[in-house]
């Protein structure tokens, strides 16, 4: 979950309230001139005492957007005390409680008079409004249809993450340029917060050796044409946008209400795109007839519960579930799945894991084998992949590759 930046008045009125960095005994001013060339630049970023994403530095649930993008959850820092203030080994240290209030004695501090060139310092420097320390994940398309940028990465021979491809276009019910959607853009024109119909989610970002960038998110694809439509009730059914791990974006469509309630599609399905985790690495090669023949197996693919790794090996709560106890319908569901590849060690492969239900793919993610430096030898490694479910049914999870299915295994979704 994600909430919107806060606004530019907003900001402002921060930057107007108070004169130095919220960190006690910090004295650095929000705004400084350049001795070099005399121009003002922000030295200051907004800090969110809740993050504005979840799993960021004090995250709080509980909290509407709102109340999240608001002057009382906001306070300023400087650039060093933001980095050590949202470094999550320091989240102990630095509370929710001590941060307000840091914000309750910057706000006794005298006001700050703002210049024109003060005010664009602050709207051209790059404010990092957001509760992470540094903000690399690609931005999600800007246009209906349009893939997500890349994630950015640091690192030595660290790879930035591939953009997402853009959605097919269909006009008429055949394909057709992505030129066609010009006149469409405008009237369907989003900020970067409100992302238009059928765009595709930023990369994530990776830091660290060898690290790779999260691919961005496909455009989902686009239905343009007319429909002559009979006398009744109809509802535009908007497919829910992936946010799980793996998850594949609903697809949307005009459907058709009967006396009963029920629904019945009258245009053609809109489907929505793979997310981002769907794709190998540009390096790593998929498994294939050849690589099989070779004794690459996929032997293991299970459901688990609190799978970790403890001295070297495994540790999971429960091995092997069979089914999934759900309070209330819809819901979201994040599976731990363990799984276990033999293969050459020097053999580095690739292959996806399928999440099925009703015969509709509902997730799909790429993974890779760790290699090993003993032989044939069996890896384990464990991942997660998620889904939204609304109802009760039998799931599949499917390891394939080059449309040959590897290993399968099954868990029952049931209402508790």
């Amino acid at each position: 979950m994600e909430h919107p930046k806060p606004t530019a008045s907003t900001v402002y009125k921060l930057y107007g309230s108070s004169r130095y960095c919220a960190f006690p005994d910090c004295n650095e001013p929000y705004i400084e001139v350049d001795r070099n060339t005399g121009i003002k630049i922000c030295n200051t970023e907004v800090c969110h005492i809740h993050a504005r994403r979840e799993n960021g530095p004090r995250w709080d649930a509980s909290q509407c957007p709102e109340e999240n993008r608001s002057d009382s959850n906001l306070l300023l820092l400087c650039r060093k005390h933001h980095a050590v203030v949202d470094d999550r080994r320091n989240e102990e240290f630095y509370t929710h409680d001590l941060l307000k209030a840091w914000k309750a004695a910057q706000e006794r501090e005298e006001g700050n008079s703002l210049a024109s060139d003060d005010l664009e310092a602050i709207a051209q420097t790059n404010v990092i409004i957001t509760a992470e320390t540094v903000n690399m994940g690609g931005e999600g398309g800007a246009a209906p249809g349009a893939g997500g940028g890349g994630g950015a990465a640091i690192g030595a021979n660290a790879q930035g993450g591939s953009g997402g491809d853009g959605g097919r276009v269909h006009k008429v019910g055949r394909l057709a340029e992505a030129s066609t959607l010009i006149p469409w853009n405008e009237a369907l024109h989003r900020t970067p917060d409100e992302r238009p119909p059928g765009s595709g989610g930023g990369g994530a970002p990776a830091i660290g050796d060898d690290a790779v960038g999260g691919r961005g998110g496909d455009g989902g694809d686009i239905h343009l044409g007319k429909e002559f439509l009979q006398e009744g009730t109809y509802r535009v059914v908007v497919g829910r946008g992936a946010r799980l791990p793996g998850e594949i974006g609903g697809a949307s469509y005009l459907a058709r209400i009967a006396p009963d309630g029920s629904t019945e599609p009258v245009t053609p399905k809109a489907d929505g795109a793979l997310s981002g985790d769907s794709y190998l690495t540009v390096d790593l090669p998929e498994i294939d007839a050849a690589a099989i023949e070779r004794d690459v197996r996929v032997c293991c693919l299970t459901v688990v519960e609190g799978a970790a790794i403890e001295n070297g090996a495994h540790a999971v709560k429960r091995f092997a579930l069979s089914a999934w106890d759900v309070q209330e319908f819809p819901a979201e569901i994040v599976f731990d799945v363990l799984t276990a590849v033999t293969k050459r060690s020097d053999e580095r492969v690739g292959y996806f894991v399928s999440l099925i239900f009703d015969g509709e793919e509902k997730a799909r993610i790429a993974v890779s084998a760790p290699e090993r430096e003993d032989g044939y030898m069996t890896t384990s490694f464990s991942f997660q992949i998620g889904a939204y479910f609304e109802n009760e049914g039998r799931c599949s999870i499917i390891a394939h590759a080059s449309g040959i299915s590897l290993c399968e295994t099954a868990i029952e979704i049931r209402r508790a």
